[in-house]
């Protein structure tokens, strides 16, 4: 791949610091008040007590308490039809499992292609191989549906499973692996750019869901041929998803918190899967995404809750980054009810690959004093403000699919 580096175009200012899973947004939501989790966490954050209510009044409380009548029954049901089928791919025997006896034997050069290939096969258009820094793995355990008494994707999790024999809220994660197969996986741009709306929560939901599958069917290959395996996706991370990305070349970590990439832009989800398998690896890029960030603020903008930065870099957990308000951002989609997305399809990067969309990225990668031009250029095309696409006729309320 073209603008492969030697490092990785985040800057490490400090010792790296592993993240507990428990701090993310989604495993803060998902507390239940009174529950041993909730009270366990915020005896240790008392300061967050207040805001996580919040976000449990917004997003739990609905899970727990949906409406008899959904004012747009059709397309409510969306957002089940994709998120809530993933449920059975966070089983600890579906993202891990035994290995064979026999150990496949093959050069690391080699199996690396064939990995690829397969990976293309099941659906990933983007895959790359890096060396697994253990810095991304998470501390312990924190996402749903991992709780005692956690109701949501019932029947299977209605509670922990009868059997359960994996990790629960709370215990420690330990990942040794020496490798990180990243995948990403486009969302169609016409339907993000309807959000915030039950039909982005759809297409958002059904990559997540394509990608969850392809992660546990790579893993259960590499495992059929004698090698640990393990898969991560929407239900079941062990590792953060976009610093692992960025290490294998993906693309660059952007102003708006997500993953850029040369193809998709920030219009894609991610998956991985951790393995001993020997494999070849693949370098870093530089697309100049850093640079394009500095001089385009269009995400930023964009963002209803001003979640996104305008200014500089800060240092966290010892690397200098743009640091988004996860807290606003999480907000403001319980208030809309809905998954946003707005800042994934206002990237200029995030673009459809026409010939003409891939000259403009080759531009944009290779020529610095174009990206200020080429951002303005965006707006005039289309449009410095967001403004959300109209809903596909397929979509529409009570229409029928021919």
């Amino acid at each position: 791949m073209a603008h492969e580096v030697d490092e990785p175009t985040y800057e490490i200012v400090g010792p790296l610091e592993r993240f507990d899973e428990r701090d993310t947004m989604f495993a803060r939501d998902s507390l239940l008040r009174g529950s041993p989790e909730e009270i366990q966490y915020h005896q240790l954050h008392p300061e967050l007590v207040e805001i996580d209510r919040r976000l449990s009044r917004f997003i739990q409380d609905k899970i727990d308490n949906p409406p008899e009548e959904p004012e747009n029954p059709l397309n409510a049901a969306f957002y089940e039809t994709t998120f809530g089928s993933v449920a059975p791919l966070a089983q600890p025997d579906s993202v891990d499992g035994p290995t064979n006896s026999f150990q496949a034997m093959a050069d690391p050069q080699q199996m690396a292609r064939r990995i690829k290939i397969i990976a293309n096969r099941l659906g990933a258009p983007l895959v790359r191989i890096t060396r697994l820094n253990p810095a991304w793995v998470y501390t312990h355990r924190g996402a749903r549906p991992f709780f005692e008494d956690y109701r949501a994707n019932p029947p299977l999790f209605t509670g922990v499973p009868e059997g359960y024999r994996d990790l629960r809220y709370g215990d420690p994660i330990e990942i040794n692996h020496q490798f990180a197969i990243s995948m990403g996986f486009p969302q169609e741009f016409d339907l993000v750019r309807t959000g915030p709306s039950p039909l982005n929560d759809f297409e958002t939901g059904r990559v997540y869901a394509l990608s969850a599958l392809v992660a546990v069917e790579l893993a259960r290959y590499i495992r059929t041929l004698g090698y640990p395996a393990r898969a991560h996706h929407l239900r079941n991370y062990g590792v953060m998803m976009v610093p692992v990305a960025v290490d294998a070349g993906l693309g660059e970590l952007a102003r708006c918190g997500y993953l850029v990439t040369k193809e998709m832009g920030a219009n894609l989800r991610l998956a991985c899967v951790t393995t001993d398998l020997p494999l070849a690896v693949d370098r870093p890029v530089d697309l100049g995404v850093q640079d394009y960030c500095e001089k385009c603020l269009k995400c930023a903008e964009n963002c209803p809750p001003r979640a996104i930065p305008f200014g500089e870099k800060i240092e966290v957990r010892g690397v200098k980054k743009w640091k988004i308000d996860e807290v606003k951002c999480l907000l403001y989609w319980g208030s809309q009810g809905a998954a946003c997305g707005i800042c994934q399809v206002v990237c200029p990067w995030s673009k459809p690959r026409t010939p003409f969309h891939r000259l403009v990225a080759e531009i944009a990668t290779r020529v610095p004093w174009s990206r200020r031009l080429l951002t303005r250029a965006d707006d005039l095309v289309y449009g410095a403000k967001y403004k959300a696409s109209p809903y596909p006729d397929w979509a529409k309320e009570g229409s029928g699919i021919e």
